[in-house]
């Protein structure tokens, strides 16, 4: 009953696939054929080794950008293929060594702002890197960061090639009309098979539209890339790991779109050695790195496919273009991958989500904005740096600087964060103080230092409750800092009660404290408890 669904899903995902994995070789720096050796066994692997039935491997715009910045800043010579082939390899071994030590919290690394600023980025990056052979123009070259090529580019536009430019238009056109009308047809291989016929009927090659020409090499060879210095391949791995992580990022992304039609779990660390097998596959076949396709999993779903059986079709339909339609690349033209290109990293584009944090999440969107920057300024490798750098940097503030509230109590009673409850009013005389998550040695002093404060700003405060009940966490540092906010407002005749900390961490504390020949705080297990002792004590004048 599955089976004659899943071969049209099949088909259709074929006819997404085949296009979009040679004009991404483009992307890559090699052969349009190379992106067809990155199909098939990518595909199989993930269809023995992945969970998600309708995730479908395969070549990613964004990880073929990354793919080739990082062999270029490698390559010397002729080997940037055989560079290319091993960053696959290199890659698979990643994932496959994250599976192993368990480390599917990876895809978390990377906050949100960071990888859209990136990837936005990263879309006019490759869009400007095709406009030239869009429009049939050539560069000297010899800019390499967006804003001098787009100097250089502009300047360019006198050289337009006429016939070149039409044609690319036109394809830019259809493909964009595709999208807006009949959204659900596979627009990059009709787009490719009519502009091949007027290649081919008009003979466009004679005035002058660049082709990809004609290309050899049957099924490739199956093994490992030959020629490379060990060094080269070290020198890889820095940006293999930014490819997993992006990578692995994107996959979960498309997979959280299949299992909300099939409402599979998602093993990430199954999802990380399938990746990993996958990507061996590409890379022993001769091909780039892959990872799990949001826009062709969605081309899957729409085509109502069911299992996995599907993409083995895939791969055999990408077996037969390899052997039997070899010829017709010497009609394709460059324009018209370009074209191809071009879409489906706007596609990729979200401008909106800049818009949505302008005023709202201002520091959300500075460092979307500089993840941005730091891909247009610096380049591919360079935004990376900045990408990585700035989630160090939130992860850093965000662990330094925990939230951290005063509580009250309602009329009903009920003690709660008062600034989240206008009803509720402080205790007279007393402080309930409730930081969140871990006190330990990134931020014991700050949370010492805002308590401190919030006594400064009240007066006849006699007591402040610790409220340690949300606290994840408590180090030998942060045991030290507590004990010397005790001593500090104990010498301004102020003490200081636990609430609610947990059994090994309270021992702790009493034993910093006797090494100290200091007495443990007073201690209870609710703030009730702690309101009722401290009301039924009596008042010193």
């Amino acid at each position: 009953a599955w089976l004659r669904k899943d071969l049209v899903a099949g088909a259709t995902v074929w006819a997404i696939l085949i296009p979009s994995a040679m004009a991404y070789a483009s992307i890559v720096g090699v052969s349009p054929i190379v992106g067809l050796y990155t199909i098939p066994l990518a595909l199989v692997a993930y269809a023995v080794f992945g969970g998600v039935r309708l995730l479908v491997v395969g070549p990613d715009a964004a990880l073929s950008v990354l793919s080739a910045a990082v062999v270029a800043s490698v390559v010397a010579g002729d080997n940037y293929l055989e560079l290319t082939i091993a960053l696959a390899l290199i890659t698979g071994a990643i994932f496959l060594l994250f599976s192993v030590l368990r480390l599917g919290w990876i895809a978390d690394l990377i906050p949100d702002p960071v990888m859209k600023g990136f990837i936005e980025g990263l879309v006019w990056v490759t869009i400007l890197d095709q406009v030239p052979k869009l429009l049939g123009v050539t560069l000297s070259g010899d800019a390499d960061t967006f804003f001098p090529k787009l100097v250089e580019t502009v300047r360019a536009l006198p050289d337009t090639q006429p016939e070149t430019a039409i044609l690319g238009v036109l394809c830019l056109a259809a493909l964009f009309g595709f999208k807006r009308f009949a959204p659900r047809w596979p627009a990059p291989l009709i787009v490719l098979a009519v502009a091949v016929a007027a290649v081919a009927v008009m003979n466009l090659e004679s005035a002058g539209v660049a082709v990809v020409g004609e290309t050899s090499g049957g099924l490739g060879n199956i093994g490992l890339p030959s020629g490379l210095a060990f060094s080269d391949l070290v020198a890889l791995v820095p940006g293999a790991l930014a490819i997993v992580v992006l990578g692995f990022t994107e996959s979960l992304g498309a997979s959280s779109l299949s299992t909300e039609r099939t409402g599979d779990r998602v093993d990430v660390d199954q999802e990380l050695f399938a990746l990993g097998m996958a990507n061996i596959g590409s890379g022993l076949s001769g091909g780039y790195v892959v990872t799990g396709s949001l826009s062709k999993t969605a081309v899957a779903i729409d085509a109502r496919g069911k299992t996995q059986v599907g993409f083995l079709f895939t791969a055999v339909l990408a077996v037969l273009t390899v052997i039997f339609l070899l010829p017709l690349f010497a009609f394709i033209a460059q324009a018209v991958l370009a074209a191809i290109i071009i879409v489906a990293m706007a596609g990729l584009s979200d401008l909106g989500y800049f818009r949505a944090l302008y005023g709202v999440r201002n520091m959300e969107l500075a460092t979307a904005v500089t993840a941005l920057a730091g891909v247009l300024i610096i380049g591919v490798l360079g935004g990376v740096i900045v990408g990585v750098a700035l989630a160090l940097l939130i992860v850093t503030r965000h662990i330094g600087r925990p939230p951290a509230a005063v509580a009250g109590r309602t009329a009903a009673g009920t003690i709660v964060d008062i600034a989240f409850h206008p009803d509720a009013a402080e205790i007279p005389g007393m402080v309930i103080w409730r930081p969140y998550g871990a006190i330990f040695f990134m931020n014991a002093r700050w949370l010492s230092d805002r308590l401190q404060e919030l006594v400064d700003e009240r007066s006849n405060i006699r007591v402040v409750v610790a409220d340690l009940s949300a606290m994840s966490e408590f180090d030998s540092t942060g045991a030290k800092f507590f004990s010397k906010m005790r001593h500090d407002l104990d010498a301004r005749g102020i003490e200081v009660w636990v609430v609610g900390m947990r059994a090994n961490d309270w021992q702790q504390v009493t034993a910093h404290l006797e090494g100290e020949d200091e007495s443990p705080p007073r201690f209870f297990v609710t703030n009730d408890e702690a309101i009722d002792a401290f009301e039924a004590s009596p008042r010193e004048d």
